[in-house]
């Protein structure tokens, strides 16, 4: 036994003698102007096949062998050669800027291939990880706002998972997406809204269908390429990180604080419109006399803003931990994510939890890898009624003390004090809708060097989203007269999608004379199946069993079933001379199944060219000013069926209760026209612009203009009754888009103690519908939204005053009011054609500033708030004349002869009934501007010295960072009601707000960052 023992002992010590022997050289790489670290620069030993790449911090770990040479390498740099000595310490190493190497900057572009980023023909711009993650978003959508010109992102509201609208260069399409593709390693995914973005090394954005032929119809709107992290060889790390946000309301609707609830000016504790007297400060009684006799009294004068009372301080904490590491052969990049959210609605949580794997193995020359990422979200909120309700009552109500309603008699719905706006603590608790979701997202490349210049490459993924909703609604019986019982509902619901994607592809690769070319043929097979089942009882017996089988009455239910077909060939051909100036040719056809089976193939090409000019111009390469130049086109056209749903052109049925008569089932004919000559609409697009790099790239600029026409749009028209449908798909629509977009950015100071950097995108979109259907010069599309001819393609039309000739209002001779208000104008476009984004950075020793602006101009917005406030009697615009008679401005009177003079004797009343009946229901009265300016991101943050920590062996890098998001906003003067960013039902509606939508808010918290 203690021979045993002795041995293994032994064995141990031999062990620990080897590992000691080869402990591993390390250090960081840094920026020798500027200090900064450097990523994913390479280490390699010039007579050793040995190699790492650092990490993001610059820092780096290989193999130690005294006497060798190590060779350091990184784009845009001056390689440096050193001697490995005997018993070097942790070492800091920097390497000199090579300003004329960065035309050699390599990006991830279409088909996720590696390429130069001077042989792409049309304008992109990548954001690595930290631009990406400043401002700590959850969705990685966010954080790229005002970061990209052409590129605009609206949130719907401040929800705990809100949705976001994104969009590239404007409006294409009438029925179809506008929204770009988004590719995650190599493989399209329909969304990206579960991805850490924690996980994100960087996102490529190729604006525009030039740029994305090879992808298909869903690359007509442009394309976000996403490369998330992969683990480095020679290079293993542990990483944690903690991000805590905070979130308040940053500004609600003005709300009038002069008068309270009553009508026409007599105050009624039970009424809920602010139409009583002037507030005096009084005692008031306020609802009913409750069954112990007391009654509910508060002083009649208004809570200084009581409304934010009704919204809690909002919470979101980010777990992040990461493990990667490589070898010669195989790396792996391992997160976890958990992220809890709590809402500005007392109740409202969502839970998001994630894990990717991603891995890559070399099996001889067969090099393969792949990912999975598998994301659990739970969201609990209730619907938007509540804070509607909180917008329409008194202000002199103190919303705290009705939160418990079950314990409080006055704020419990049998004495709640009025029978038309419940309690809005009730609805919060008893309206509830939860929502399960699992997303799976995998993909497998293998890639094999079938000769020197040509290699095979394969590439499949999986998407998969699982959705199981809850909706509930109490039942409650009420106990007190007049009042209406609330039967309770349930409905539950589930979707199920995925899609499957395949790429098979040739990549050929030759150098022949001063030529070099690149062919990649390739083939694509995409397959997407969606299924939908709704069961719902709308009465139930039993309070709080929310079950379908607790009801009264029938059960209702729907379920759907879709498939989506589509393959397709396509081929890129990129030839290069003396490697600055390069031809890019593209095509593709393909087969979708949403077409008539006779039609369904259609080709679309295009082509590009690229000039490196200070490359190819002596002059210029040897120029101490222009450190790089580049002038670049490209023609496209694209072709586009997101506009066809599945089975829209077959002849559908289904069933309709009572039909034919009784309960025999009967099904009907649908009433949309199955036009089976329908084709795909093309986007037409031409695109032309020039990059420049000045001295020594400290100065950066690109200048883009882009045009686009899209044609065959896919519309949905009216149709005579007559032909036996009300409405049929066609071909009929045409928008141009007109776009200039500059970016530019520089280092006004870089040294090695300090570097300042400002940059600005500027963004202008000319967007004008040039045809519609037949005859037809305007097509109503949503809310006050229409398509006209001539005009922006979100275009509203709004009610207004009829008027004279002189624009001014006519009023009725006896009562003053106006004497109609149907007549519509058209007010402009919801979406801003001007966008200004604004950034700036400051790094001082192991400082961090980091700041992102918003600016939008040239749009107008409107809110069903006004409508409901005015009519309620809430809206400060209701006290303008302090509630008296008055004189309505740039009013006439229609005289016997039929002309029209000035009015200046007769009064409206200017009491609910004219404010209810002749302000609320125009709009012309609450449209307004929809520019703002807000401050988006903005980051501080600390680096801990290396020397604090090279001592304690266990962390390699430390930093603490203080965030903000949207601290502050500038909203154009006219705009009393909601933040303009904010959007309706989606689609490509902006500039309309819905009385639901919940205020914007501010955020502010800190962020922990650990290497191990």
């Amino acid at each position: 036994m203690r021979k045993r023992i002795w041995m293994m002992f032994c064995l141990v010590c031999q062990v620990v003698a080897a590992l000691a022997q080869d402990a591993p050289l390390t250090g960081q790489l840094l920026d020798s102007e500027t200090g900064s670290p450097l990523a994913k620069a390479t280490l390699q030993y010039v007579n050793k096949n040995i190699r790492t790449v650092t990490g993001e911090d610059g820092q780096f770990s290989i193999a130690y062998y005294p006497g060798e040479v190590l060779m350091i390498t990184h784009t845009g740099y001056k390689p440096h050669q050193m001697v490995v000595r005997k018993g070097q310490p942790f070492l800091r190493l920097s390497l000199d800027p090579n300003p004329k190497e960065l035309t050699e900057v390599v990006v991830t572009g279409a088909l996720g291939l590696r390429r130069a980023a001077r042989e792409q023909a049309t304008s992109s711009k990548v954001l690595n990880t930290a631009a990406i993650n400043q401002g700590k978003p959850v969705n990685p959508i966010l954080g790229l706002a005002s970061k990209v010109a052409g590129l605009r992102i609206n949130m719907f509201d401040s929800k705990v998972d809100p949705d976001v609208q994104i969009n590239l260069r404007g409006i294409r399409s009438h029925s179809g997406s506008n929204a770009p593709l988004y590719v995650v390693d190599g493989v399209p995914v329909p969304a990206i809204n579960r991805i850490n973005p924690n996980d994100i090394e960087s996102i490529n954005v190729l604006k525009g269908a030039n740029a994305a032929a090879v992808y298909g119809s869903e690359g007509v709107n442009g394309v976000l390429i996403i490369t998330t992290k992969k683990g480095r060889v020679g290079q293993q790390q542990l990483r944690y990180s903690n991000t805590t946000m905070f979130e308040s309301v940053s500004r609600l609707p003005e709300q009038q604080d002069r008068f309270g609830n009553g009508l026409n000016g007599v105050y009624n504790p039970t009424q809920y419109q602010s139409w009583g007297p002037e507030y005096d400060g009084s005692m008031k009684p306020v609802g009913v006399v409750l069954p112990d006799g007391s009654q509910w009294e508060l002083p009649y004068s208004a809570v200084k803003d009581g409304r934010r009372d009704f919204f809690e301080t909002g919470i979101t904490t980010q777990n992040d931990i990461s493990l990667s590491g490589g070898d010669a052969v195989s790396t792996y990049f391992l997160s976890l994510q958990d992220v809890i959210t709590k809402g500005i609605i007392d109740g409202d949580k969502n839970r998001r939890t994630g894990v990717r794997l991603n891995a890559s193995r070399k099996f001889g020359k067969l090099k393969t890898g792949f990912t999975v990422n598998y994301v659990f979200n739970k969201n609990d909120v209730t619907p938007s009624e509540p804070w509607s309700t909180v917008y329409r009552l008194p202000a002199n109500l103190p919303l705290k003390e009705v939160q418990d309603w079950r314990n409080t008699p006055y704020a419990n719905p049998n004495f709640w004090f009025s029978t038309n706006q419940p309690n809005p603590y009730f609805n919060v608790d008893n309206q509830r809708n939860l929502t399960k979701q699992q997303t799976l997202n995998a993909s497998l490349q293998l890639e094999y060097p079938v000769t020197r210049w040509l290699d095979l490459i394969y590439r499949a993924g999986l998407y998969n989203r699982v959705e199981n909703i809850h909706n509930t609604v109490g039942k409650f019986s009420y106990t007190t007269a007049g009042r209406t019982d609330i039967a309770g509902s349930v409905s539950d619901g589930s979707a199920n999608f995925t899609r499957l994607n395949s790429d098979l592809m040739l990549n050929f690769h030759k150098k022949i004379g001063r030529f070099t070319n690149r062919l990649i043929l390739g083939n694509n097979l995409r397959a997407d199946d969606t299924k939908e089942i709704n069961i719902s009882a709308s009465a139930l017996v039993v309070p709080d069993l929310f079950n379908p089988g607790n009801r009264t009455g029938q059960l209702g239910g729907s379920s759907s079933v879709t498939q989506y077909r589509q393959t397709a060939i396509f081929g890129e051909f990129t030839t290069g001379f003396d490697d600055y100036l390069f031809l890019t040719l593209t095509g593709r056809n393909e087969w979708v199944s949403v077409l008539n089976p006779d039609a369904n193939s259609y080709f679309y090409p295009g082509a590009g060219l690229s000039f490196i000019f200070s490359e190819a111009i002596p002059a210029i390469r040897q120029s101490k000013i222009i450190s790089y130049g580049k002038l670049y086109t490209s023609l496209n056209r694209t072709g586009n069926v997101s506009g066809i749903a599945p089975y829209a052109l077959n002849n559908t049925y289904s069933q309709t209760n009572g039909f034919p008569f009784g309960t025999l089932p009967g099904f009907s004919l649908g009433t949309t026209y199955p036009n089976f000559n329908m084709k795909p609409e093309f986007v037409n697009s031409f695109e032309v612009g020039t990059q420049v790099g000045l001295f020594d790239n400290r100065l950066k600029a690109e200048l883009t203009y882009a045009h686009s026409m899209s044609s065959d749009g896919i519309v949905e028209t009216e149709i005579p009754g007559s032909t036996g449908y009300s409405a049929a798909l066609v071909n009929a629509f045409k928008v141009a888009n007109d776009i200039v977009e500059v970016d530019i950015s520089g280092d006004i100071i870089r040294n090695r103690k300090l570097r300042w950097n400002l940059g600005a995108t500027l963004y202008h979109m000319k967007n004008e519908v040039k045809e519609i259907y037949g005859e037809l010069d305007a097509l109503f599309t949503f809310r006050q939204n229409y398509v006209i001819v001539g005009q922006p393609y979100n275009t509203f039309m709004f009610r207004d005053y009829r008027r004279d000739d002189m624009g001014r209002i006519i009023v009725d001779a006896t009562t003053g009011n106006p004497v109609g208000t149907n007549e519509l104008y058209i007010a402009g476009t919801g979406t801003p054609p001007w966008q200004l984004g604004f950034h700036t950075s400051l790094d001082v020793g192991n400082f961090h500033l980091g700041a992102q602006f918003d600016w939008r101009m040239g749009a107008i917005m409107y809110s069903e708030a006004a409508n409901r406030m005015i009519s309620d009697g809430t809206s400060p615009l209701t006290v303008k004349y302090n509630r008296q008679p008055f004189i309505i401005p740039n009013s006439s009177i229609e005289t016997a002869d039929g002309k029209y003079v000035e009015n200046t004797s007769v009064y409206t009343a200017g009491d609910r009934n004219y404010f209810a009946n002749f302000v609320a229901p125009v709009q012309s009265n609450y449209a307004v501007p929809a520019d703002f300016f807000k401050l988006r991101e903005l980051v501080i943050s600390y680096n801990l010295p290396s020397k604090f920590l090279g001592k304690q062996g266990v962390l390699k890098d430390a930093s603490i960072s203080l965030v903000g998001r949207n601290l502050f906003s500038i909203w154009h003067s006219k705009n009393i009601y909601n933040d303009p960013e904010f959007v309706y039902a989606g689609g490509s509606s902006e500039g309309y707000l819905s009385w639901r939508h919940l205020p914007p808010t501010r955020m502010v918290g800190f962020s922990i960052n650990l290497g191990l």
